[in-house]
């Protein structure tokens, strides 16, 4: 039994380790083809791609009425993001960042997540009509990206028909029709492997005594964020900093505002954690993301040091959190 779920679970690694290198390949050769920055496709495609299968399993849940998340689910997930995920990214290579982007995506990000601590500490659930608003939220993102990406495009296919004495390139080409192809079997190959890895590791866990609470908080938990991290790994190693610094933003965003909000929408998301767990969940959430733009907007690259520190805190928040999990209140 042991053996069967080691197999599993080096097969699933081997799965998130070969999708996240096809996708991170072909996710930049798709972005440069179309004269657009890999961040855009970090804050679209990937960050979209890798909730989509929360997002199914919490609507189905929704819809039938069952817990299917809770917000201590979706504050824990990014924190992983931003401590854990962004930390190991500076620490394999400084992650240079570009000041138009710090000062769109990051501020938005600080404001969606203030709403949403707000939002749950301001009553038992996040209900149908904060639901929307977070959806509302999400709608203003998507449209400052297509605005944005459509700016990037109309600019590129300039350059292009100057180059080609006045003659537009075509728009879609067999081998962008390939890239997008192959970007999305490397999402696919990156998710199924994410799934076998955290079902077998935390069967693994259990066959070797270890207590539910602790695989709950480990395991599960870093588990969820298992895409990101490897696509965040491969994309540092590649020098893609755009693309890993777009995925983790746009997954803190599309975490709160799609996963949330579309959940809340059809069914209030409760708020099950007890009060001083809430409140030190959402004070590392909230210290987390206000240090990022400092760190960014004033180094303009986040350094190993950087990294370092974020890896020590993040690591710090899972021992508290254990901590206080089994602690009497």
């Amino acid at each position: 039994m042991i053996l069967k779920e080691l197999l599993l679970l080096f097969g699933g690694l081997g799965l998130i380790w070969g999708g996240a290198e096809v996708l991170v390949r072909y996710a930049s050769r798709l972005a440069r083809s179309m004269g657009v920055s890999p961040l855009v496709i970090g804050l679209t495609i990937i960050s979209v791609g890798t909730s989509i299968p929360e997002l199914v399993v919490c609507v189905m849940a929704a819809i039938q009425k069952e817990i299917g998340i809770s917000i201590g689910n979706i504050v824990g997930s990014n924190i992983a993001n931003l401590g854990l995920i962004l930390g190991v990214g500076a620490m394999i290579t400084p992650l240079v960042i570009h000041t138009r982007w710090v000062k769109k995506e990051v501020p938005f990000m600080i404001a969606v997540t203030i709403l949403f601590v707000v939002m749950g500490l301001t009553g038992k659930s996040i209900n149908r009509v904060e639901g929307i608003i977070l959806l509302g939220f999400l709608s203003v993102a998507l449209f400052y990206v297509a605005k944005f990406t459509i700016n990037e495009i109309t600019e590129f296919q300039e350059i292009a028909r100057e180059e080609a004495n006045g003659i537009s390139p075509p728009t879609i080409t067999p081998r962008k029709l390939l890239y997008f192809f192959l970007t999305l079997v490397g999402l696919a190959l990156l998710i199924a492997g994410s799934k076998i890895a955290v079902d077998s590791g935390s069967t693994l866990a259990r066959l070797l005594g270890v207590s539910n609470t602790i695989i709950g908080l480990t395991l599960i938990a870093i588990g969820t964020s298992l895409p990101e991290l490897a696509t965040t790994i491969v994309s540092a190693f590649r020098k893609e900093a755009d693309l890993a610094l777009g995925n983790v933003i746009g997954s803190n965003i599309v975490n709160i505002t799609l996963i949330g909000g579309v959940t809340a929408t059809i069914h209030p998301i409760p708020v099950t954690e007890e009060f001083s767990m809430l409140m030190f969940d959402f004070g590392a959430l909230i210290f987390l993301t206000l240090l990022v733009w400092p760190l960014m907007k004033m180094r303009q690259s986040m350094n190993r040091y950087e990294g370092v520190f974020l890896l020590f805190f993040y690591a710090a928040f899972l021992m508290l959190s254990i901590s206080f999990s089994q602690a009497p209140f």
